[in-house]
């Protein structure tokens, strides 16, 4: 499960960041814009909402089958949740609600860089999981 979740992020975030830093500078020069993205994020869409699925449940299967957590691990992953809360809803408009260039470059944005803060918080949940439990008196 860790895997698929690692890998369906992997698939959301990278469709994102080519989304942003790719197509959105090559849409701009080819002057189709409108239609062109139009017919992009509907391409986009089935994929977005399968990774989406798979994210939500095999983030909660891995949260639910931990068997225990150090101290601040709560912490660290509510604010996590919260900026994956982001990601999700900015994600879905994105595929789904119709929007000019400019708008979806700014959500493209926004999601790629919550994506980064994402990792860098796994990373230290992560860490923070590795390391011994103290237990307190």
């Amino acid at each position: 499960m860790r895997w698929i979740h690692i890998a369906s992020a992997v698939i959301l975030l990278g469709g994102f960041a080519f989304a942003r830093l790719v197509l959105a500078p090559a849409l701009a020069q080819a002057g189709e814009t409108a239609a062109l993205a139009d017919r992009i994020a509907a391409r986009f869409r089935p994929i977005l909402v399968t990774v989406v699925f798979t994210i939500a449940g095999s983030g909660l299967y891995n949260y639910l089958t931990k068997e225990n957590y150090p101290p601040h691990y709560h912490m660290w992953m509510g604010i996590k949740l919260l900026v994956v809360l982001h990601v999700l809803a900015a994600s879905l408009l994105y595929a789904t609600a119709p929007a000019n260039e400019a708008k979806r470059r700014r959500q493209a944005t926004g999601i790629v860089i919550s994506g980064i803060i994402i990792i860098m918080i796994s990373g230290w949940l992560r860490y923070l999981s590795l390391s011994p439990v103290v237990k307190l008196p």
